[in-house]
């Protein structure tokens, strides 16, 4: 509410005064009450003339040669107690090789600019708000892709093996379809991510060696490496044996340790983000929060099916541990994807001073 009021009330006052002098324009201001500007606009030039203190009276373009284009401005208007005036020009009416100065009185001769100069620069590369909205690309899709679809994938992996047990897809058992696609779409979405941030910085390396701030190296440095190796993953099960096959172990664990590297990497990234870069990530303490509920959330769940499938329990236990299993999973899955919403609203809502 306070910043829309502080706009509004820029865009209100902004109105009520003399224009601002833009790239495309020549500005001169002989005195505080007095203001003239010429805007060109491809090959039409637009003078707009106030003076807050007397009427302005016929103003003058000059050239070097003894070009003189005179602009009648006469009585002018009154706008909110300001003498204006107002009036459209063509570029063909002044030899574009000479220097014009703006003449509004015997005394009060601007300094003499070019045409030329009045042509602004052609764009180079994505806008600063352009780059801020691929900025937030990278976090929004940095969130689903670490905070919601990997989780899912190890939730299901380590808890989803008794469910749907007659249930196929595919002619894989439910949990290794759900875990390989999730983990798939976390992939696809930390891909897409890179690129985006990448696209943000016009391909400038801002890691190890740029120059750039501390925290944005190791940000950037955790990040890739990350994204190496969750990339990684899934290409290399691609070369697993067997399930029955005596060296199957090696993969597993092979598996699950680059799985334990690249989510720690991450997660230590996506930290520095939101205590760090505190201009998209503006609230600090809750987004920590936030990103550490999900593995928070996973540690917690193996632990306690672990300790719950120990034969110590199974032994005094009146249920089995499968009877959590199911509410667990789904509840899980759900705070996931409410904790990646909200962290994305956040982001949304960042930049904004």
């Amino acid at each position: 509410m306070l910043l829309a009021g502080v706009l509004l009330l820029l865009a209100v006052s902004g109105s009520f005064s003399a224009p601002t002098c833009e790239p495309n324009s020549f500005c001169y201001n002989p005195s505080d009450s007095v203001k003239a500007t010429l805007t060109r606009n491809g090959s039409v030039l637009n003078l707009r003339i106030f003076n807050e203190n007397a009427t302005i009276g016929d103003v003058h373009l000059v050239q070097k040669d003894g070009k003189d284009v005179v602009v009648h401005c006469g009585e002018g208007s009154e706008d909110q107690g300001v003498k204006s005036c107002k009036t459209e020009l063509s570029v063909e009416q002044f030899d574009k090789n000479l220097p014009i100065s703006i003449q509004l009185s015997d005394s009060q001769k601007s300094d003499t600019f070019s045409l030329d100069s009045l042509t602004p620069p052609l764009q180079q590369g994505l806008t600063k708000d352009q780059r801020r909205q691929f900025s937030k690309a990278h976090a929004i899709l940095m969130i689903f892709g670490w905070l919601l679809f990997v989780p899912t994938g190890f939730i299901f992996m380590r808890l989803g093996k008794d469910l749907f047990v007659e249930e196929k897809i595919f002619g894989s058992p439910v949990w290794f379809q759900v875990h390989r696609a999730a983990n798939f779409m976390g992939v696809v979405c930390i891909c897409a991510s890179m690129l985006c941030i990448f696209i943000s910085q016009q391909w400038t390396w801002k890691g190890t060696g740029s120059g750039s701030k501390y925290w944005t190296e190791v940000h950037t440095d955790l990040g890739v490496i990350s994204t190496v190796l969750a990339v990684a993953q899934p290409i290399n099960s691609l070369f697993r044996c067997g399930p029955t096959h005596s060296q199957r172990y090696i993969f597993n664990w092979a598996h699950r340790m680059v799985g334990i590297i690249a989510y720690t990497l991450a997660l230590t990234a996506i930290i520095i983000a939101a205590v760090q870069f505190k201009r998209i990530w503006n609230e600090p303490l809750l987004e920590l929060v936030l990103v550490c509920l999900p593995i928070f959330i996973c540690l917690v769940a193996t632990i306690v099916f672990t300790a719950l499938e120990s034969d110590r329990f199974k032994s005094k236990a009146s249920f089995g541990p499968h009877v959590l299993k199911a509410p667990t999973v789904f509840w899980a899955t759900g705070v996931f994807f409410c904790i990646a919403v909200a962290l994305s609203l956040l982001v949304v809502n960042g930049y904004k001073s």
